[in-house]
């Protein structure tokens, strides 16, 4: 992998000292002593802490400010201690606690998730292994690391219970049969011909509806095997990488609240489980329980070794931003980026200002919660990516899908350094993108089928089907309804630019059985009903020869072109066909017509 590098960019307000970081120690709240039996600790307010600037908002960085940044009125969310209050209005910030947002962030925390639905990191890596026996061909799971307690032997938090660790995992979800897949042998993978689509999850432990939202991912994809014509060209002509969780060890110490002898709520763990960052014998922090306002571990999201260190982190171990002593310090880390650069080849140069190619193949998906955005680079400055374009067409299309706001971070939220997308980008130069889900860390369980996935189950279908060329297809024509129809083996598909630049359809084909990449692929042109292709929606139609097709189900793809030349996303419907009867004979003219 070639190197890069950031530009310099100085930042006055950086030069706080880590005496003055160190010296809010006294407000972050509501720790319990660290020989307590039980994490018994009185839950946090939120409140609203109202800013004249973004720039304004470096200075919360050891306080647990959310993911929320209201915009209009020029607020963010932040769970803290009642004696933390005086401490952030000392910084010339007012604060007002948000009565309806604590009421509800605190019964999430009494809401027993892992007894209402919610998988363990036990359950989730026993359903991957469930997944893989169930479907040899179409699946392959990877053990791609060890986590920093396992790695150790074990871990022991301050309160004495000791950590087991765990093996970081992956599925990779394709057809074996169809050539072009990912080698995997050992711990060595060579990358795959075949597009990519990668989808990690709960790199921050407590955003525990992350990985359930991961794990649909892979059921909507094996289920529909077979009986969903999109998960069926997908898993036969792409390949998606699954890490429903890239901090186990940080999972583990949120159920650890509903376990003997604690028996009461998850704990607030946003952070792996590194106690000793600096391997120097001494724990950097003995806060106890994991609070809003003071937990030890590294922030896996500001570890990433682009864009490592300030502002956009803190250097405080107790901070729930602290970024670790250096970058890519974090096993978890570490090993996640060797896994994703084996797998994604890396399409972009060196310099900081190169732009990574139309043609770049892949996409890199992070899943977060909450605040229903839609991030993509950069989140470190509010320097536009080379990619700026692309990046902001693709967050946009994903947008409309979920109903997010897109946006670089920067302009919409606040500044982050060390982050997953934007390393993946930085690194690999494919577009990366956060999802920042839903309205609570840990909803009802049932919130997520009955809103999270339907929101952002289409996204990342979408996204699986553009991985190979993002930057190109985001731009073209989608494919909104298609249906075939027997006896007379007709296909009707709705062309739509409408959320895609609002250009003209200019054309549109498809293939049977063969997709338009693949050799042999006989494309057919697919004709407007109404003439000519000349609006931005419009209504086609197709009839099949049947004496072309065999018996049987046929897999028909699909894709279109709007006046600015751009190909869309593919998409697909099954056609099944019987035997040729007499009757198919006086739809022969307009077949050979057409």
């Amino acid at each position: 992998m070639k190197p890069k590098r950031l530009p310099v960019v100085v930042l006055t307000l950086l030069l706080l000292t880590a005496a003055g970081w160190w010296g809010y120690a006294t407000l972050w709240g509501y720790i319990a002593l660290a020989n307590a039996p039980t994490a018994t600790a009185e839950p946090p307010q939120v409140v609203r802490i109202y800013y004249d600037t973004l720039d304004d908002l470096l200075q919360l960085q050891e306080y647990d400010v959310w993911e929320i940044n209201n915009l209009r009125e020029k607020y963010v969310l932040a769970a803290v201690s009642e004696a933390s209050i005086p401490g952030i209005e000392a910084m010339g910030f007012r604060v007002m606690v948000d009565e309806a947002k604590t009421a509800v962030f605190r019964q999430d925390l009494r809401s027993q998730p892992f007894n209402n639905g919610y998988r363990t990191v036990a359950e989730l890596y026993s359903d991957l292994e469930a997944a893989n026996a169930a479907h040899p061909t179409l699946t392959e799971l990877v053990t791609y690391g060890q986590s920093h307690c396992q790695i150790q032997g074990n871990c022991v938090t301050p309160n004495g219970d000791t950590i087991p660790g765990q093996d970081l995992r992956a599925l990779r979800i394709t057809n074996e049969a169809i050539l072009g897949g990912s080698v995997i042998s050992g711990t060595q993978i060579i990358s795959s011909t075949k597009p990519v689509l990668f989808v990690m999850a709960n790199i921050h432990a407590r955003e525990i509806t992350t990985p359930e939202l991961a794990m649909r991912l892979a059921d909507w994809l094996l289920d529909g095997y077979g009986t969903d014509p999109d998960a069926t060209w997908l898993v036969d002509w792409h390949e998606i990488w699954i890490v429903p969780t890239a901090n186990p060890d940080g999972h583990w110490l949120v159920e650890l609240g509903t376990q003997p002898p604690y028996n009461g709520s998850p704990l607030n763990q946003r952070k792996n489980a590194n106690r000793d960052a600096n391997n120097d014998g001494v724990p950097d922090c003995n806060a106890w329980p994991p609070s809003d306002g003071s937990q030890f571990g590294i922030d896996l999201n500001r570890n990433h070794s682009f864009g490592w260190g300030p502002p956009g982190s803190s250097a405080n171990p107790c901070s729930l931003l602290y970024r670790g002593p250096r970058p890519a310090s974090e096993v978890e880390i570490s090993q996640l980026e060797a896994l994703v650069a084996s797998i994604i080849p890396d399409q972009r140069g060196p310099k900081f200002t190169d732009v990574a190619p139309a043609n770049t193949q892949g996409i890199f998906i992070t899943l977060h919660s909450y605040s229903r955005l839609v991030l993509w680079p950069w989140g470190f400055t509010s320097t536009a990516a080379p990619n700026k374009a692309g990046l902001e067409a693709i967050g946009d299309k994903l947008a409309t899908y979920n109903g997010y706001l897109s946006c670089q971070p920067t302009t919409c939220l606040y500044g982050a350094n060390g982050t997953s997308d934007d390393w993946a980008y930085a690194q690999l130069g494919v577009p990366a993108f956060t999802f920042e889900i839903g309205s609570s860390f840990m909803p009802p369980y049932d919130q997520i089928d009955s809103e999270q996935w339907p929101a952002n189950g289409p996204a990342l279908q979408y996204a699986a089907k553009i991985a190979r060329a993002p930057y190109q297809q985001a731009f073209g024509p989608d494919i909104t309804a298609v249906s075939t129809h027997t006896p007379t083996l007709t296909l009707h598909a709705t062309l739509s630019d409408a959320n895609n630049g609002g250009q003209p359809i200019a054309a549109a084909a498809y293939t049977v059985d063969t997709p338009f990449w693949a050799e042999g692929a006989a494309p057919q042109p697919l004709q407007a009903d109404d003439g000519a292709f000349d609006e931005v929606v419009e209504e086609t139609t197709a009839v099949f020869d049947p004496t072309t097709l065999t018996p049987g189900r046929h897999l028909v793809f699909l894709h279109a072109q709007d006046s600015a030349g751009n190909w869309g996303a593919v998409s697909a419907v099954f056609l099944d066909v019987g035997e040729t009867a007499p009757m198919y004979r006086q739809y022969l003219p307009l077949i050979h017509k057409n």
